[in-house]
């Protein structure tokens, strides 16, 4: 490409130096054409060589011995707001037996109606009196 793009500004010169309007124009336009091909061709091989040099470091990759890394260690997750470590309830020891099953139920003592019973003196009591 170097080579024709030398004899295609040669050929430019010489039109443009005789004055031939049609050479002059012919010659820019096959230039112009040869300049967008090297260009094509030069973002090509660039291409060509990202995806050759990819392709090297992944290959690379594979032939490495495998590394074991340590994960970071990473502080406990703030709690939300409101959530921090709530209080635990108290521990309190419950009693033993438990207060329903210490004395078993007995039936309520209610005094039954009638005349009140008043205690009669006794021997001791009127030898006082």
């Amino acid at each position: 490409m170097g080579r024709l793009r030398s004899r295609l500004l040669f050929e430019l010169g010489e039109a443009v130096y005789r004055d031939d309007r049609e050479a002059t124009d012919a010659a820019r336009g096959r230039l112009e054409e040869l300049d967008q091909l090297a260009a094509q061709r030069e973002r090509d091989m660039h291409a060509v060589m990202e995806r050759t040099e990819e392709r090297l470091a992944r290959r690379r990759l594979e032939v490495q011995p495998t590394e074991v890394a340590e994960q970071p260690v990473q502080p406990d997750p703030a709690p939300a707001p409101g959530e921090g470590n709530p209080p635990e309830p108290a521990r309190i020891p419950e009693p033993y037996p438990p207060p329903d099953e210490a004395t078993p139920p007995q039936p309520a003592i209610i005094p039954e109606p009638g005349p009140a019973v008043i205690p009669e003196p006794g021997p001791k009591e009127e030898a006082e009196g």
